[in-house]
């Protein structure tokens, strides 16, 4: 199996690139993409896939559109250079028309979170799609059992943080503003605590809405090679800083697990260790 990155910069999505390891990576875009990621425009995004690394790149494209938002949507995909992306992540099944319009359906790969908990869902998906990424609401059991009873090659997530709350609503500029606060609510360093608990949820507003994140990073690492039918193993670098990913890129790629741990960044052992509500175990049957 192989990494896919998500540099935290445009430089940093340089140096990735021009690594001598194999090291592909995920980026965003202004319009297109949602959430604490890297969005960049489509001249800085072209001006990537024109570099001498091509075939390298995919493209995030997780947000959710409305209906008058589609001719938008279709105008941006065509001024990107989709013939040098390698993958399309979307969330978004109208998504699927619209590549296929452009001729680029063969590049699509479906990452919708809690919709990819099962065999039966995953392999519906799969049947138009290039890939399928398995949600991370699961348990590392129940990840290890879905892709045991499955004849399809996915993609999973190995770090990161996992969205517990989504709105569309601006909540911290509502929240500013109802406060009389003279703070930017696109700032990415605003946590929610709660009364008694002592971890802190990373809050986040982009023009797409409001986002809570997990409190700790969970992931697997030697645990990986005991994942079958897994082509492609997503690092995600959620409210980290360019340094400090880069140490977790680093961790990966040498196999190095201390190396992670002594980042000293909050980590959960494993995506999750209980087995979820999500799922049934007459899915995998």
């Amino acid at each position: 199996m192989k990494y896919i990155f998500e540099p935290v910069t445009k430089t940093q999505a340089k140096q990735f690139l021009n690594c001598r390891k194999k090291t592909d990576i995920l980026i965003g875009h202004e319009f297109l993409t949602s959430g604490d990621s890297l969005k960049l425009s489509t001249s800085d995004i072209n001006e990537l896939l024109i570099l001498k690394n091509v075939n390298k790149i995919s493209l995030k494209v997780n947000r959710l559109f409305h209906e008058k938002e589609l001719e938008d949507l279709i105008n941006t995909l065509k001024e990107i250079k989709l013939d040098k992306v390698k993958y399309i992540f979307y969330s978004d099944l109208a998504l699927l028309d619209v590549l296929s319009e452009l001729n680029v359906s063969d590049k699509a790969v479906y990452d919708a979170y809690t919709y990819t908990t099962n065999k039966q869902d995953v392999l519906e998906y799969a049947a138009f799609n290039r890939y399928v990424v398995v949600s991370n609401q699961i348990s590392i059991d129940e990840i290890k059992e879905l892709t045991n009873n499955i004849d399809k090659k996915v993609i999973i997530y190995g770090f990161g943080k996992s969205v517990v709350f989504y709105s569309k609503r601006p909540l911290l500029t509502n929240y500013f503003k109802y406060r009389n606060l003279d703070l930017n609510a696109n700032d990415s360093n605003y946590y929610l605590k709660e009364e008694f608990r002592e971890d802190l949820y990373h809050i986040y507003e982009d023009n797409h809405g409001a986002y809570v994140y997990e409190a700790k990073y969970y992931y697997l690492m030697n645990e990986l090679d005991d994942i079958n039918n897994v082509d492609y193993v997503i690092i995600n670098s959620t409210s980290l800083s360019a340094s400090i990913y880069k140490k977790v890129v680093d961790a990966y790629l040498n196999n190095d697990e201390e190396a992670l741990i002594i980042t000293n960044i909050p980590l959960y052992k494993g995506i999750l260790e209980s087995k979820s509500f999500l799922l049934k175990s007459e899915v995998f049957n």
